[in-house]
């Protein structure tokens, strides 16, 4: 009787749950806030404590995995760009082509390192 009971109990408690409760699930509604506080550069902490200024409590890790499931990175650059916000980033500085390290040792195309080759040859 005991565990009937208690089926009984769970399977009420799961037809009575909230999914709006969950924190990611009250960011729905405010998409685009999101959409545009991403746009200006603000971190998952910055938004998060802008929802709680305003009473909703929603954690920096729940605003992240909202950001990466329901914000496209198409629709960020489209954001940024409509509103004139884009960042200005400085040129890159390319570096002169490399042919040989301050060592001696020749580099290859790109100045990097190879990757060391281990050798069987004792």
């Amino acid at each position: 009787m005991e565990i009937s009971d208690l089926h009984r109990r769970l399977m009420e408690e799961a037809r009575n749950y909230d999914a709006s409760a969950l924190t990611r699930a009250v960011l729905g509604p405010y998409r685009d806030v999101v959409l545009m506080q991403r746009a200006r550069y603000m971190s998952y902490e910055q938004i998060s404590a802008t929802f709680r200024r305003h009473g909703i409590a929603v954690s920096p890790a729940a605003v992240g995995v909202f950001c990466r499931r329901h914000i496209r990175t198409t629709d960020l650059a489209a954001a940024r760009n409509q509103a004139g916000d884009a960042k200005r980033t400085a040129p890159a500085i390319v570096a002169p082509a490399l042919g040989a390290s301050a060592s001696g040792a020749a580099r290859p195309a790109g100045g990097r390192k190879g990757p060391k080759i281990a050798r069987d040859d004792y």
